[in-house]
This record gives structure tokens, sequence and C-alpha cells, in this order.
């Protein structure tokens, strides 16, 4: 692959359509992640009822999904509270995915959106999730890879300095912060979907070195929009005023995606795994 194609790749990593609307209402480190993410799902149906894992504030659902029978579940009362008024879901459970009642063999489909890495009990949470699925249904996983903070140019940097305990500090500092209970390799994702239940259909990797370092680079800008959050329930106070510098900033983010010059996916894994059963034709 030529230089320009690789570079017209990490230019539309991160779609501006997908962009501008995410941008208003999230911090720019967690819009790119969150638009690469859309940008994956988009190629794929979600057939009705769909089961959003995490579904947070609901400002994924109201992009990615088509239809009107979403149920949302979150272990947060103040994101499920979000999730409510957001209009995206028909059904909200406030509870943990591993105890919290769902109808048994009744969802089409289930997103788990960089969920799962956060449960403590990530083979019951599979489980449950099989259980609820119809026979032929569908669940496709957003998770994070073993070694993607490995890749953060802070990390890297210094790996070249030979600063060893600085970069194991840095990686296992920042999956600290975000609580990431699971940080496995392909094989073992796919070993626990198995093990609970599923045909794995596709395991791939997304998310390229230079969209981590991008989101690295956004990330101090982002701490006012955590405080945000901590304080007011929401990333951004002023999402229409915020909304008319999305271009600018998307910009910025293309320009962080660029100077990487690294398009390896090494950020996450995009899992779409198979309930047993239904029509196979």
């Amino acid at each position: 692959m030529s230089d320009d194609n690789r570079d017209r790749e990490r230019t539309f990593e991160v779609d501006f359509l997908d962009f501008k609307r995410y941008f208003p209402f999230t911090p720019t480190a967690l819009c790119i992640r969150e638009c690469i993410r859309l940008s994956k799902l988009a190629g794929y149906p979600c057939a009705a009822p769909v089961l959003d894992v995490g579904c947070g504030d609901g400002l994924f659902a109201r992009i990615a999904f088509r239809t009107a029978e979403v149920w949302g579940i979150d272990v947060d009362a103040v994101e499920g509270r979000w999730a409510q008024t957001s209009q995206a879901y028909s059904q909200i459970i406030l509870g943990d995915v591993v105890n919290a009642w769902l109808p048994e063999d009744f969802f089409a489909t289930c997103v788990a959106n960089c969920s799962l890495e956060h449960i403590p009990d990530l083979d019951a949470a599979l489980k449950q999730i099989h259980r609820a699925l119809k026979p032929g249904g569908i669940a496709y996983l957003f998770v994070p890879t073993s070694d993607w903070a490995e890749y953060l140019r802070s990390a890297t940097w210094a790996k070249r300095l030979r600063v060893g305990w600085l970069s194991k500090a840095i990686t296992s500092g920042i999956d600290g912060v975000f609580r990431h209970y699971h940080l496995y390799d392909a094989q073992e994702w796919k070993d626990r979907s198995v093990k609970a239940g599923f045909e794995v259909l596709e395991l791939s990797p997304i998310g390229t070195v230079g969209a981590t370092q991008a989101f690295e680079a956004f990330l101090p800008a982002s701490a006012l929009g955590l405080l945000q959050k901590k304080l007011t329930g929401r990333w951004t106070l002023f999402p229409s005023l915020r909304g008319a510098l999305a271009f600018p900033v998307y910009l910025m983010v293309q320009a962080a995606l660029r100077s990487a010059r690294d398009d390896r996916p090494t950020a996450e894994y995009f899992l779409q795994l198979r309930k047993p059963g239904g029509d196979e034709g």
C-alpha cells in the first residue's frame, strides 16, 4: 500500500459526520474512540430488539441504531437517568448485567461498547448475554487489546530512552484510571467467548497506533470534561456552542492521526459472536 493510501486510510478513520454529531457532547479524546467504533459498527446489521450493555448516557445508541426497540443497561444510576432522557431506548435497566433480570432468548442483537473489560466477572457477563439473545442472535463486542497502552507516545518514548519502569508505570497507570479488569490477547477473548457458548464469526483489530496517540494528545484537554462529568453528570455544558468548533477540532484530530505515520490496528478488538440455533441458512 502506498504512503498516499495509508494517509487516506488514517484521514477517514474518524469520519467527520460522526465526529460533528458526537463532539458537542463529549471530550475530543473520547470522541475519537467512539467515532472509530461507530464507523466499524455501521457496516453490520443490528436487528431489533437490541441490548446495549453499558449504555452510558445513550449518545452512542442515538447515533448507532436505527430502531425504536433498544434496551439499555448500565450499573451507573446517573448515566442511566441521562440515558432515559436521551430517548434512545425503549427500556432502561439500572444494574449490573451479571445480576440484572433480562428476558431469555429475547434480543436479536447485543452491543457491548467497551464495557465488558470493566466488569469483574467477565465470564458471567458473557453467559448472561448469551442467555438473553435469541438463537441465532448476534453480539458485537468492542474490547481493548492487552497491550494498547504500550502504543501511547509517552510509553514508546520511555522505552526508547530505556526507562522501562516509566513505560510500565504509564501503561499500568492509565489502565488503572480506566478500570480495565480484562486485558487479553485475541485468543483469550475468543476462548472466553466460546466458553460462554458463542460461535466466533469475526475477531479483528481496529483503531490504529495513530488513533491511540491522537487519543493521548487530547487527554489533557479532556480533563476538564471529566471534572464536569463528576460535578454535573455531563461531559460538556454548552453543546450547541461547542458544536461550532467541530470542524477546526476535527482538522486537529486528523493532523494528530497523520503525525504518527503508523496505521497498525492495535487499540481494540471487534468481535462478532453468534448464539447457535435459529435459522442458520
